[in-house]
This record gives structure tokens, sequence and C-alpha cells, in this order.
């Protein structure tokens, strides 16, 4: 009987073995399930033409933390990065407002449609919580907690099987992502009293229309092995006079099928992301000096990383699959100073009808 790869579409930009970008705003962190969602084949056993699956529902929760910070790949302590007024000089490596631990949270919702063996298309829709802890050398501020949280941006996705054998198959993925999350998130902050707009990594959106594009060979049996290339394209300006940088990555996985249920896998990814372009002149305040914090700082963000991450794919039955990963950075250079990944991990649970 053929064997029939039913791949879960998704959400956003990449891997289940995990791109991971410099230090990400919501919207990228949401993208980061792309792929994830791409690359589950929750199908890895041979089915009969009656048994083909055509819709399927996905859940997915993933979960990063930041700290400590990177200037290139040179690390700085808090306070090389904190500005104290009387102490020493302001520079444009030092700021009034430094966040200490960002981490950030998203709910995806996938439906997905298998038009035929090689086609499929989905809709994603993510649900994202941020929050983001600071220390402050301002007056009233010494410590505070930022929190954002709402819908993100809701991608349409297709994915196409080019060619595929007993060895081997290859496939390409593409999307429009359109700009549902907010970028007008507000809260209170040092710059000025009342609610202000929250810097970048605070955004619930990116604010344009962007195009996750996909390409990947993957190999069959017991022991398979991956390769994919993946980017986000950015396109025009938002609202707000900026967009985020595009972001690229090549990565590779190892996968081990244990029995016609469990695999476990093991990965690699390299990833390129750019600065922000533009800028949201409501985050800079008066003076030499306009960055109250490196977030407000366009340039300050992108950057390059290498990350490696494992994981497991649990087939509970033709129609349930669990899967869940962890990954950590083992090396990043980072347009700092920058807040650095420490870890990433997610759940996905998918239901094929």
């Amino acid at each position: 009987m053929p064997q029939i790869k039913l791949n879960v579409l998704g959400m956003l930009s990449v891997g289940f073995v995990n791109l991971v970008y410099a230090q990400s705003t919501p919207t990228e962190f949401a993208e980061l399930s792309l792929e994830d969602l791409l690359n589950i084949n929750i199908q890895d056993s041979e089915y009969g033409e009656a048994d083909f699956k055509q819709l399927s529902v996905t859940y997915q929760f993933k979960v990063a933390e930041f700290e400590g910070y990177l200037d290139g790949d040179t690390k700085l302590s808090r306070d090389d990065v904190l500005f104290s007024p009387g102490l020493e000089e302001r520079t444009n490596n030092n700021f009034p407002v430094v966040p200490t631990i960002i981490d950030q949270y998203v709910h995806i919702l996938r439906v997905g449609y298998n038009i035929s063996n090689n086609f499929q298309i989905a809709i994603s829709i993510p649900y994202i919580i941020q929050e983001t802890d600071h220390i402050s050398s301002v007056e009233g501020y010494s410590e505070f907690l930022i929190r954002s949280e709402g819908l993100g941006d809701t991608v349409i996705s297709t994915s196409y099987h080019l060619s595929s054998s007993d060895i081997y198959s290859w496939r390409i993925s593409g999307g429009l992502s359109f700009p549902t999350g907010s970028i007008d998130e507000v809260g209170d902050t040092p710059r000025a009293p009342g609610d202000q707009q929250l810097p970048y990594t605070m955004q619930l959106g990116s604010g344009t229309f962007d195009i996750p594009l996909s390409m990947g060979i993957e190999t069959k049996g017991d022991h398979s092995l991956s390769i994919n290339l993946s980017a986000m394209i950015r396109t025009g300006r938002n609202d707000r006079n900026y967009r985020l940088g595009n972001n690229y990555d090549i990565r590779s996985r190892y996968n081990y099928r244990a029995n016609n249920a469990l695999s476990v896998f093991t990965g690699v990814a390299i990833s390129y992301s750019e600065a922000i372009h533009g800028q949201d002149d409501e985050l800079i305040v008066a003076g030499d000096f306009p960055y109250p914090a490196s977030i407000t700082n366009p340039a300050l963000f992108g950057g390059k990383k290498i990350s490696v991450s494992a994981g497991m794919n649990w087939k509970a039955s033709n129609s349930l699959n669990l899967a869940g990963d962890f990954s950590r950075p083992v090396y990043q250079n980072l347009n700092g100073p920058q807040i650095r990944e420490l870890w990433r991990a997610g759940i996905q649970l998918s239901i094929l009808y």
C-alpha cells in the first residue's frame, strides 16, 4: 500500500528542530511554529486509501525564556547594560531601563485540509502572551513588570510534495501572514507618566503582510534525515513606520522510529535574522541618547544563532498524534547589547478526521 505522508500545516515560520531567531518579538516567536507544524508527519505508517484523513485540527503550546545580555558573542552583566546616573557616563550601550527576564508563550489553533496526498492547505491563529521583568535607574521604577497578550498574526499556508519515493520526499511550503496582531499595545513605563506605546518586544503582530517560505528533503525509514531551508520575508512598512527584519535558517534533523507509534529526534539549526527596519518614534525620548532601553533601539535586534534540539513524536492512534520538543542555543552572536535566549520548549496535539 502507498505510504501517505500527512504533514500538519501551520502557523508562521520554522521547524520542530527549532529555528531560534535573535531577541524575538512575540510575533516572531509565534512564527517559529509554522515549520513546527509543517514538518511533523502525523502519519508514519502505511495506511490504505480508505484510511486517508483529509481534515486535521492541531493545538500547539510553546514557551521561551530570555535572560542575560550579549554584544556580539561577548557576555555582559546587568550592571554593564544599566546606566547608573552619577556613577558613570551615559553611552549608546547603557540604558536607564533594562529588561531582565522575558517570557514568551503562544497557543496556536490550526485547521488543515489535505486536498490530495501531495497538497495541503491550512489556516492558523495564535494567541500570544508576553511578560517582561525590568530594572531601572528611574525613580519609582526600580523594578517593574510589563505584560501584553492577545491574538497574533493569522497565516494561511500550503505545502506541496514535489516528488516522493520509497527512499525520500521533497517538499515546498509557503503562505501569507496577515497583520491581525496588534502593534499598538500600551503600558506603564518609565518613559512618561501613564500608559505609552510599548517596545517592539511587547507587540503581538508584525503590522505587515509577510511571506513564509520553506523547502526541504527528508529520507524515509526507521533512521531518517531531513534538511530544510526556511525564510520569513517581510513586505513594506507598518502603520508605525517600521518592519521586522527578514529571517532565514537552515536546519537538519535525525529521526529514529522506535516502533509504529513512537519516534524520537534530535537536530541542529543555524539561523540569521535582520535588525528592525525603520523606527517607531513613540519609543524614543528627546536628547543625545534617544533610546531609554535596548529593546527600543531597532538596530539592537537580529543576529546569528546555532541551536540544538531533541524531542519525541507519539502516534496514539491513526487519528491522534502527540509531540514535544526542547531546544537550547549553543552559540549566539547578537546585535547588542541584546538579551539572549536561554531555551524554548513546546508540545503539540493533532487530531485527524
